[in-house]
């Protein structure tokens, strides 16, 4: 595999805007609460990019930001160092979902967990799948967690082998798991692996919600800090 993009975030003073997308709004799914916004005060670089979740009253303000419409890409493997926050309802995660939705909106057209991880959950990492049938909706998806000691401390390296019919998750270059197509006699269609389009990347600290789940309000602020990202192709 070729290196087809490098983010260097460790040595970067300012975001790509040709590039990167910052989302702004107060409503999001799965009952999060979070309130997005675009400011200097929750998206800014130091030793990588930091996506700082603040509390002022009673708003909780962070960052998520997105490559659509301006990187995206089909197969290959992503590698990404990043360390999460560690308070209670903290939701950070790096992932991906389809450029042209192809099959319709979500979950039809997939979605792509290469990291999540909760603070109210201090020692487990998830690594997900979710299509039109198999997602948390219907309570059975390819979802893997991972024990790790002492998560918030420390940086990983989150990797994801991205195949025509198969997913291979890593940390710290040792495997976790693999999704194989028609594993465990799923579905082999577009509704159990729509995964043969192109996706871009999604990075965002969530807060509460329904992975994040009870919220200590005394914990803010709380950082995610993603270091570097490297994107190979076949």
């Amino acid at each position: 595999m070729k290196l087809h993009k490098h983010f260097d975030f460790k040595h970067a003073t300012e975001l790509d805007r040709s590039i990167w997308n910052v989302e702004v709004g107060e409503k999001w799914a799965n009952n999060e609460i979070q309130h997005y916004v675009d400011s200097e005060e929750n998206l800014y670089f130091d030793n990588g990019l930091v996506i700082k979740a603040t509390k002022h009253g009673d708003v909780i303000r962070s960052s998520r930001i997105n490559t659509r419409d301006k990187f995206f890409f089909k197969h290959g493997k992503i590698d990404i160092i990043a360390k999460v926050p560690s308070g209670k309802g903290t939701w950070p995660a790096l992932w991906m979902m389809p450029q042209d939705r192809r099959y319709g909106g979500w979950p039809k057209s997939g979605e792509i967990d290469i990291m999540e991880y909760t603070g109210n959950r201090p020692n487990k990492v998830f690594f997900s799948l979710h299509t039109e049938a198999y997602n948390h909706r219907v309570k059975e998806n390819y979802e893997t967690m991972l024990e790790l000691k002492d998560i918030p401390n420390q940086f990983h390296k989150y990797s994801l082998l991205w195949e025509e019919d198969k997913m291979t998750y890593f940390v710290d270059d040792e495997e976790v798991v693999s999704y194989t197509r028609g594993q465990e006699g799923k579905d082999t269609s577009h509704k159990g692996w729509p995964f043969n389009e192109s996706f871009y990347l999604i990075m965002n600290l969530a807060i509460g919600g329904g992975l994040g789940g009870k919220v200590d309000f005394d914990c803010f602020p709380q950082k995610f800090v993603i270091q570097d990202i490297k994107v190979y192709q076949f």
